[in-house]
């Protein structure tokens, strides 16, 4: 009796998994993990998972993939392999490296049991499923900055949670006074940063922080510094409750919680309701006169030119943290799994769906270095109005500021609708702090504007229309904004007439121990300069140019310029020299 039962007992036990311990029955939910690009369909099934160990420098049970669960009993580096697997457990106090490039993905939970050590290093990625965090065990994640110098900023997030303190985080970042400094946040009713206290101040979820680069680092040659994340890796859903005080002051510093990219588009696009879709990364280098941001939206990146401004490619990298503005609908901030995504760019900053984007990239600059970079494009889903993850505000804190007007706001990035219309007109606006010379050109095009279709630049102050596909428009500025002086348009108009030569039309403006005087396109016959009292100090004659220079030792005092043009026209403008 006992020999007819022993083979049903054993067939019993094989289906509950006792016999070898190397199989259990689960069920296991795959939401299609990629790595080497192959996707794994979303299902749900019931599946008996293997367990395979790495030890002696093999796989017990072959190369892990989803259905399997994966232990590391023994030092490991990936050096070019990554992991699929429902899970990960690493014990035995085995070391193991994630190689740059390489990527664990699991379905589950990653453990580290204690005395063992797990590192990602930069460009490696961690992504899992699920909606909440079955991680246990701490890790490090080392990210690497842009190439900056001792005086640079970086904005920073933590992909790990723990207690972790910023100033643990870059324990060489000056820390002098009676307060400490170098390390902050940002405050969004001022919109400025505020110091924050390093040695208490820990990483929090979703948090962007701005650190100044480690006092040891080198003042005078970019270069690259490797921070160090320690903690408990993100995973699941988290909620960033975004501050709002009202319009203009609803811009939050948040971060990727993440130790893999997110995808800027279905972040964008899931948050669509609460944020106007526009994302300001910093990029700015210590002592520049250049914006502080660079702008992101649906629509394409707009540049501040410092050295490391890198057009992120819709692709928000591990531990990067940027700005984000509340529309006044709601303060839930969400990210969730289906954000990360598969990328080992090497750069401190993809849209899946195809629209069509036909794009201009205006630059307005001097001799001087400084720039602003615009962006008028014609996109599918635009209008002529405000268009949430398309159109980009101005945070332009630079010394010239270039933006198109959506009514009377300024915008670093503006969608217009399809199909494009040349007849349309596009204003700009223009904003310097320092009178002078200035050049509007185009950057680069792309779409309907790669053939044939003209670019014109319209300066109302001058009569000017300057083809831009034929080179940049040089003019001169006073200091100011002007909101009303250039207009972007795509055909020539019916008639161009010269305005009547008047006061607005003339730019003057001081340069060191000179007045510049700038008649727009009207030639000047000669410029006499008063005093208030009426007495001639200087007189300039046979001119013969839009332009012209007359040095004066005058200073503090009220002037009156007298310009008479060519035709005998005479203007008379005053000024404080």
């Amino acid at each position: 009796m006992k020999k007819l039962l022993l083979p049903y007992i054993l067939l019993l036990l094989f289906f509950l998994g006792t016999i070898g311990g190397q199989a259990q029955t689960k069920k296991v939910v795959t939401q299609g993990l990629t790595s080497g690009g192959t996707t794994s369909a979303k299902s749900t099934n019931t599946v008996n998972l293997v367990t395979t160990t790495w030890s002696n420098g093999a796989w017990s049970n072959g190369t892990p993939d989803f259905t399997m669960d994966a232990v590391i009993s023994d030092a490991f580096t990936s050096a070019g392999t990554s992991i699929d697997a429902n899970s990960l457990t690493v014990n035995n106090s085995a070391n193991v490296v994630i190689s740059s490039g390489d990527t664990v993905s699991l379905t589950e939970g990653l453990t580290v049991e204690t005395g063992s050590l797990v590192v990602f290093n930069n460009d490696a990625n961690l992504i899992q499923d699920g909606t909440t965090n079955t991680n246990t065990g701490a890790i490090i994640i080392k990210r690497n900055s842009s190439l900056l110098k001792r005086l640079d900023y970086t904005l920073w997030a933590s992909p790990v949670a723990g207690t972790q303190t910023l100033l643990g985080f870059s324990p060489q970042t000056s820390n002098v006074g009676p307060t400490n400094i170098r390390f902050y946040t940002y405050n969004t009713d001022t919109n400025v940063y505020d110091i924050t206290d390093p040695t208490t101040t820990t990483f929090a979820n979703a948090t962007g922080y701005m650190i100044r680069m480690p006092n040891n680092h080198p003042a005078t040659t970019p270069t690259l510094w490797t921070g160090q994340f320690v903690g408990v890796p993100n995973n699941g859903d988290y909620t960033y409750t975004m501050v709002d005080s009202g319009e203009g002051n609803r811009f939050n510093l948040v971060g990727n919680p993440y130790p893999s990219p997110i995808d800027a588009t279905t972040f964008v696009t899931a948050n669509s309701d609460n944020i106007t879709g526009t994302l300001y990364f910093w990029r700015k280098t210590n002592g520049t006169a250049n914006a502080a941001y660079c702008t992101w939206s649906t629509l394409g990146f707009v540049t501040n030119e410092d050295p490391q401004a890198v057009d992120p490619n819709g692709v928000i990298q591990t531990g990067q943290g940027f700005l984000v503005e509340a529309t006044g609908n709601g303060t839930d901030l969400n990210f969730d799994n289906t954000m990360r995504i598969f990328n080992h760019d090497n750069q401190f900053f993809k849209t899946t769906a195809i629209v069509e984007k036909n794009r201009i990239w205006l630059n307005a600059s001097n001799a001087n270095g400084a720039f602003s970079q615009t962006l008028v494009g014609y996109i599918s889903n635009a209008t002529q109005g405000v268009d949430a993850s398309i159109d980009g505000k101005s945070m332009n804190d630079g010394a010239v500021s270039l933006t198109s007007l959506i009514g009377t706001t300024p915008y670093t990035i503006q969608g217009r609708a399809l199909p494009f219309d040349a007849a349309d007109t596009v204003p700009l606006n223009f904003k310097v702090t320092t009178a002078g010379e200035y050049t509007i050109a185009i950057d680069h095009v792309d779409g309907l504007f790669l053939e044939n279709q003209p670019i014109y630049l319209k300066d109302n102050t001058t009569g000017t229309v300057h083809d831009l596909q034929t080179g940049g428009y040089t003019f001169s500025s006073a200091a100011g904004t002007f909101d009303s002086r250039f207009q972007m348009i795509y055909q020539t108009p019916l008639a161009v007439t010269n305005p009547a030569f008047n006061a607005n039309q003339v730019m003057i403006y001081k340069m060191a121990n000179e007045l510049v005087i700038n008649a727009g396109n009207v030639k000047l016959a000669s410029v006499t300069i008063f005093d208030i009292q009426g007495r001639v100090l200087l007189e300039k004659k046979a001119i013969n140019a839009t332009q012209t220079t007359i040095t004066s030792d005058s200073t503090n005092q009220v002037l009156l310029v007298q310009l008479t043009s060519e035709d005998g026209t005479k203007v008379t403008k005053k000024v404080i020299r």
